[in-house]
Parts: structure tokens; C-alpha cells; sequence
């Protein structure tokens, strides 16, 4: 990572609030199973290069919290979008993150590395097949065809589409963070 890890006894005041905060939403079950802190404490992935940037960490956090709890969408379709982008950007931590989460939410092994390798697996539920079109081509250049706004809201609903949209722009900004600051995956 290009910023050195901030352990809980380099702090300020305005990032030991930030810690703790960042402790307490990590302490919940969608984040076991990967790593969130190194040995000495000191968060990685997009919470390491939060902990920089406290003031700016407080609106995103509050965009994604309310992200993340838009109704309509089945935990695997959010999985299959959250990797697609991953794999759309590259991103290594995204990537390492979401693929057991995806495991968990009950896609196979073969289907989410296809995801992780950028492409779309074969047996994806309708729900899902929609949700990585249309994030695919949300990170494509121009607006959504109305063919596949049509299809995605007609099949699945306006509010499953709203929530592909913005964990969409969820991930792409935390795509972004992680690979400006060139955030790699633990060993």
C-alpha cells in the first residue's frame, strides 16, 4: 500500500474515533472469513487508507451503509455486481474480500472465479445474469441501453435495479481508493 498502516498507537483523535468505529462494523458476521486488520492492529484494505482521510471516510461510510441496505436485491446478485466490478477494475483486495463472501452467499467455486477472472459464469440465476449486465455496462462509456433498463426493471423490479446502481457506484468508488493507493490482497 502507498500509505503506511495506521496501528491503534499512531492515531489522532479524529482517526482513534474512526478505529473505533471501523472496529464495530467489523465485528459483524459479513466480515468473517477475511482479513480486515493486520498483526499490529492496524486496519488494511479500504479501512487502512480511510483511517487517512477521516473527514472524508464519515460521508462515504454513511453513502455505503445506506448502499448496502437497499431492498430488492438476493445477497448472491450483490456479489455477482460487487465482483464484476472488482474484476472490471482489478482490484485485489475487492476481489480477495467478495470472493468468500460470494462462496458464502452460494455461488460455486467455478462461477466466482469466472467472475474474478472478468467473465460470466454459466448457471447465474436470471436475478444475477441481469445484475452483471447491467453493471458491466454501467462501466461502460454512455448511458444504460433502454433494452437492458427495461429488461432489469421489468424482470426484477425498480427498487433490485436501484440497488444494482448504487453498489455499483459503491464498489467503483471503493475500486478506485483501493487501486490509487495500490491496496493488495493479504497473502
Amino acid at each position: 500500500m502507498r500509505l503506511p498502516l495506521l496501528g491503534p498507537a499512531d492515531l489522532t483523535a479524529e482517526q482513534r474515533a474512526l478505529y473505533r468505529r471501523f472496529d464495530a462494523m467489523v465485528q459483524g458476521e459479513e466480515y468473517g472469513g477475511f482479513e480486515v486488520r493486520d498483526p499490529d492492529g492496524a486496519f488494511i484494505g479500504p479501512w487502512g487508507v480511510m483511517m487517512h482521510f477521516p473527514d472524508l471516510a464519515q460521508p462515504l461510510g454513511h453513502f455505503i451503509d445506506l448502499a448496502q441496505r437497499l431492498p430488492g436485491l438476493s445477497e448472491r446478485a450483490r456479489q455477482v455486481v460487487i465482483l464484476t466490478i472488482g474484476a472490471r477494475l482489478n482490484v485485489a483486495y475487492e476481489m480477495y474480500a467478495h470472493a468468500r463472501l460470494a462462496a458464502r452467499s452460494g455461488l460455486r467455486p467455478d462461477q466466482v472465479a469466472t467472475l474474478r477472472a472478468g467473465g460470466r459464469p454459466a448457471g447465474l440465476t436470471e436475478e444475477e445474469a441481469l445484475a452483471a449486465d447491467v453493471a458491466t455496462t454501467l462501466t461502460a462509456p454512455g448511458p444504460l441501453p433502454g433494452p437492458l433498463y427495461d429488461a432489469a426493471v421489468g424482470k426484477l423490479g425498480q427498487q433490485a435495479f436501484d440497488a444494482i446502481v448504487f453498489v455499483t457506484v459503491h464498489y467503483l468508488a471503493l475500486g478506485t481508493v483501493l487501486n490509487a493507493y495500490d491496496v493488495d490482497a493479504p497473502e
